[in-house]
């Protein structure tokens, strides 16, 4: 019998128990230990069943004591196992009872000291069984957590790679703590301009010839702050001139969960062991989660993991724990759907706003806003300091801004593209 069908078969005798009066309501149940021990299955194993029938409205838990029967309501529904809401809260809600099941019966990662520099097994586990379903395959092994992506970033620019080069190429613009490490390090680096119709590939030949690109450091999708998603084919190209020249990957693919059409990534196209995949689930759970995957090329692992021993042995045992609880109960699945739902509608309002503007030459729909095209204002400095709430991108370059674009946040364009006009010759 296998793992899941006792998780289910858990479920269905507890629910059968409640129904023909076994178990009465506020009634506790047997213990974590007796399930285990009647099932031959793992503690971990009754545990997921457990928190499963809590969504359900079936059980609730009392902390240090155990389960109990809920009182039932007629109108349940039973084969909902999770409740769907649009609520932007629902995610933190949905976390909030995975770290109270964590404090539940493991006093083991509260008073004991577990280390594992990679992140606890279960964990890894649960991420591999997460990204393996977005096309991101690899062993346990590989995978390595760490506490947010500045931290990942950090190590690998610190860590000597197989290629044994120094320089680190960056996008401009890019994700802003990764122009701040370079400086903070004084690291060796070298740039190439993104827009949006994404990189020129001759000019990437040409930097990765020069023999010394440790990694290119890009974000394939929802690029911040342009927006731009490279295509197939250009990832493709991009994979074939790193084989060539001997340069890695480091692919941040921090928003891969909007991309409702799941487009390969660059880890998935590779077939040379070329390219760290970075993910976290900071952004699109909450930012003080500070839990950040990376897959690893095999020849990485050591020296990554030699290297985060300085800095931390690992990252924080109850999040970690409730981050697996989490994506193991299907919560990291719907809370995806929910935010795609939203983008689509908040990208259908968008392109209303837009379709009636005067400035639409001007703007272009991004995933998290419009960008506003500055070549053709009366006056930089006037739309600068106007008070709008725009966006110039100063910290996305490491040196000087080019001020070419602008980007409204979304909740904002419908009470800023009316005073726009007026910048605008």
């Amino acid at each position: 019998m296998t793992k899941t069908s006792k998780y289910k078969d858990i479920i269905h005798y507890l629910k059968e128990a409640i129904q023909e009066g076994q178990l009465a309501t506020g009634q506790k149940i047997p213990s974590v230990r007796q399930l285990a021990r009647q099932f031959s299955c793992s503690k971990d194993t009754v545990q997921r069943a457990l928190l499963d029938l809590t969504y359900q409205h079936v059980l609730y838990a009392k902390p240090q004591s155990g389960y109990y029967v809920l009182e039932q309501e007629s109108n349940q529904h039973e084969d909902l196992p999770i409740k769907l809401e649009e609520d932007r809260n629902q995610a933190f809600e949905d976390f909030r009872t995975c770290i109270n099941e964590t404090l539940i019966g493991r006093e083991n990662y509260l008073f004991n000291n577990v280390f594992d520099q990679a992140g606890l097994p279960e964990v890894r586990a649960s991420i591999q069984g997460l990204l393996e379903d977005e096309g991101i395959y690899s062993t346990i092994d590989q995978i390595v957590l760490t506490t947010g992506t500045q931290q990942a970033l950090n190590i690998l620019s610190q860590i000597d790679f197989p290629n044994k080069k120094s320089q680190i190429l960056i996008e401009q613009p890019t994700y802003h703590r990764m122009n701040q490490l370079l400086s903070a390090q004084q690291l060796a680096y070298r740039t190439i301009q993104r827009n949006l119709d994404g990189i020129d590939l001759e000019e990437l030949e040409a930097i990765f010839k020069s023999g010394h690109i440790k990694f290119f450091y890009t974000i394939p999708r929802f690029h911040y702050p342009l927006g731009h998603s490279y295509l197939t084919k250009d990832k493709e190209a991009i994979l074939a001139l790193a084989e060539r020249y001997d340069v890695y990957i480091v692919e941040d693919d921090y928003l891969g969960d909007l991309d409702g059409h799941n487009a390969p990534s660059f880890h998935y196209l590779d077939r040379h062991d070329r390219v760290i995949y970075i993910k976290s689930f900071s952004t699109n759970l909450f930012s003080a989660l500070r839990i950040t995957s990376m897959i690893l090329p095999k020849n990485l692992v050591n020296p990554v993991l030699s290297y985060k021993t300085i800095l931390d042995y690992d990252s924080n045992l109850i999040m970690q724990k409730a981050l697996s609880l989490y994506i193991e109960n299907g919560m990291y699945l719907t809370n995806k759907k929910r935010l795609l739902t939203r983008r689509k509608k908040e990208e259908e309002t968008l392109q209303a706003l837009l379709a009636d503007s005067s400035l639409l030459p001007h703007l272009t729909l991004i995933h998290d806003g419009v960008l506003l095209d500055l070549s053709q204002v009366k006056s930089l400095a006037s739309i600068k300091h106007s008070g709008l709430a725009l966006d110039f991108f100063e910290e996305a370059y490491i040196g000087a801004c080019p001020y070419q674009l602008a980007k409204i946040p979304a909740a904002a364009v419908a009470t800023v593209l009316p005073e726009l006009s007026n910048f605008f010759e």
